[in-house]
């Protein structure tokens, strides 16, 4: 029997540079795009100070990778 895709991930990295987030960033969606090419998702970059913000989807910052 396959497995059920009914599992999601969440992921907060901190003590990283803007150009960190950045390839960080790309690389998931590179990862994701393999892994579950129909799944949706959603990726935040900002301030640790804001990461409470931005796991409510308060951030303008969000973008919805498809």
């Amino acid at each position: 029997m396959r497995d059920k895709k009914d599992k999601a991930i969440v992921v907060v990295i901190g003590q990283i540079t803007t150009n960190q987030a950045g390839q960080l960033l790309k690389e998931f969606i590179k990862v994701k795009q393999k892994y579950a090419p129909n799944g949706r998702g959603t990726i935040a970059t900002g301030l640790k100070s804001d990461v409470g913000n931005l796991l409510q989807r308060e951030n303008q910052r969000i973008k919805e990778i498809e």
